[in-house]
């Protein structure tokens, strides 16, 4: 698998993978595109909490912060899509999880959205 052109900090990751490794966990009782959509509610709402509640720019329209979401989410989609094709093209779609959804880098040693362990 390529290197990232970036670095993530290992906290980072970290706390990536006990959101993914949630998610996993309820895609054992649900399906992906089920999980999906929770995962992607619960960041807007979250996301729609720090920005009502901010102070660091107060001065931000909605329509400006809507544009950085955006802008964010469409980056960090293309950039693990482009890291985890060839990963998933190798081992196949399943890899082995429920529903197919294993991608945390703590997952035994297979490879998942955080890349190869380490």
């Amino acid at each position: 698998m390529k290197a990232r052109d970036y670095e993530i900090p290992e906290d980072f990751q970290a706390a990536a993978d006990r959101f993914i490794e949630l998610a996993n966990e309820i895609a054992g009782d649900a399906s992906r595109d089920w999980v999906r959509a929770v995962l992607m509610f619960a960041a807007a709402r979250y996301n729609a909490f720090t920005w009502i509640t901010r102070d660091d720019t107060p001065g931000q329209t909605l329509e400006q912060a809507m544009a950085y979401f955006r802008n964010e989410y469409e980056t960090m989609l293309r950039e693990n899509i482009k890291e985890l094709t060839p990963v998933y093209s190798q081992n196949g779609a399943q890899n082995g999880a429920p529903n197919g959804a294993q991608t945390s880098t703590q997952n035994g040693g297979k490879q998942g959205a955080g890349g190869p362990q380490q």
